[in-house]
């Protein structure tokens, strides 16, 4: 029997690249990170980075990775995190900054208007309300002729194309795009003031948008004229790599903030707009549509604690641990812990919930323990996505396939989540979940 065909994986997160070399069913050969310290200073509210920062990490990580692996790789795949922009010129090249999902330069005032006049609801931090800020505010870099993805234009630089394009993952994450045509809406596109030429132009998940050209080939160690497919978004990338059954399983990944994912069932009919209050309807590969509650506060919650148990012990004159004996005692406390304290986890407010807080619930006469605080906060953020998503979507669903670094390094979030949705708990087998997911969307085009 020959060799498994291996593929290679790109992922480009909001604090650190990831390359990842595979076999077609995701087993990870060899797996590279790095944190890339792109974001760059700037206004109040606003969150930015550095593309050539960003570029260049990923070019040295996928050279990290094994020469014997990477000059077997038969097809390439790039994700990475998604509603960003950055504004390239007509040969490809950044012009600006990448805006990325966690900046907040548009105020409520601009987005309620903005919904008003497209019938879409955005968040500031999603490309389109960026792009439509930057319209209006003329705020659009000299020499700039598109917008794209990060991901959309590494993938772009690696088959050499001026023009980066985009698939329905990441438009849809853009906002002002059709769900059941999959393409941009473009009535909405207009009324939001931006210049429908701006837009890439749409491809199908995981088509084939080139081959990797000399240069690229050069760069990474490998074989010219492999194809690259399109980028998809890393939501959709990291349950490629997490769901073994995914009519039957939720997608549960904590990182910085926390998503809980179902993948609709085949014939779903979406409206369509994707966003409503709470969640969102996301195109996903294979033709499907998958439902996504996504939260602020994922592993930050956690973090916010155990910075907070060490600012208490700094104020009652104690030295404080280590943050990591920190996380560790907090599991310990909070395993041990029985607690009736209910404890709200959205701590920076939420996308559709701006203005909501955290609050704890429940406390009474008797010492509140710190185990306590523990388990009700772990509750308290698998608790914030479950009631994110209609109840019925989790009907008939057996497993909650876990990933992410927050519930990878802590049994208590783990435990939390088996008893708020009701289901075991699988934690995926391999880190760089995104990086993976990637790989195998390119393996299809290998069929």
């Amino acid at each position: 029997m020959g060799e498994k065909p291996l593929l290679l994986g790109i992922d480009i997160g909001t604090s650190k690249v990831a390359a990842a070399i595979v076999e077609p069913d995701g087993m990870c050969r060899e797996s590279r990170s790095v944190v890339h310290g792109a974001d760059l200073a700037c206004a109040p509210g606003h969150a930015e980075q550095d593309p050539h920062v960003l570029l260049d990490a990923a070019r040295q990580v996928v050279r990290d990775l094994e020469p014997a692996l990477r000059q077997r790789v038969e097809a390439v795949g790039v994700t990475g995190q998604m509603h960003g922009v950055v504004l390239v010129d007509g040969q490809g090249r950044p012009v600006g900054p990448l805006v990325t999902w966690q900046d907040q330069r548009c105020d409520a005032a601009f987005l309620e208007g903005l919904q008003e006049r497209t019938g879409h609801a955005l968040y500031s931090g999603y490309g389109c309300a960026t792009l439509a800020y930057a319209a209006h505010s003329g705020g659009l870099p000299d020499g700039a002729t598109a917008a794209c993805t990060i991901h959309d234009l590494l993938a772009a630089q690696l088959v050499g194309a001026a023009r980066p394009v985009t698939d329905p993952t990441n438009a849809a994450a853009w906002g002002l795009f059709d769900l059941r045509t999959l393409r941009w809406d473009q009535p909405a596109v207009e009324a939001a003031g931006i210049s429908p030429a701006w837009l890439p132009e749409i491809v199908p998940c995981s088509a084939c948008i080139g081959r990797l050209t000399e240069e690229a080939a050069e760069t990474f160690g490998m074989a010219a004229s492999i194809p690259v497919a399109a980028a998809l978004g890393d939501n959709q990338a990291s349950l490629l790599a997490t769901l073994t059954d995914p009519d039957h399983e939720v997608g549960l990944t904590l990182g910085t903030g926390g998503q809980l994912s179902v993948v609709l069932p085949e014939g779903f009919v979406p409206g369509r707009r994707g966003s409503v209050p709470s969640f969102e309807i996301r195109p996903f590969p294979g033709g499907r549509y998958v439902a996504v509650a996504s939260a602020l506060c994922g592993g930050a919650a956690w973090r916010w604690l155990a910075e907070t148990a060490q600012a208490w012990m700094i104020d009652l004159g104690v030295e404080p641990p280590p943050l990591d004996r920190l996380y560790e005692r907090l599991n310990e406390v909070g395993l041990a812990a029985e607690t009736s304290i209910e404890m709200d986890a959205s701590l920076a407010g939420e996308r559709h919930a701006s203005g909501r807080r955290g609050c704890l619930r429940g406390i009474g006469v008797e010492p509140m323990r710190l185990g306590s605080v523990a388990r009700a906060l772990a509750r308290g953020v698998v608790r914030n996505l479950r009631d994110m998503l209609p109840a019925e979507y989790l009907v008939g669903r057996r497993r909650v396939a876990a990933s992410g670094n927050a519930l990878r390094r802590n049994l208590l979030l783990r435990v939390a989540a088996s008893e708020v949705l009701d289901m075991p708990v699988t934690l995926s087998g391999h880190i760089e979940e995104a990086a993976r997911g990637a790989g195998m969307n390119a393996g299809l085009l290998l069929d």
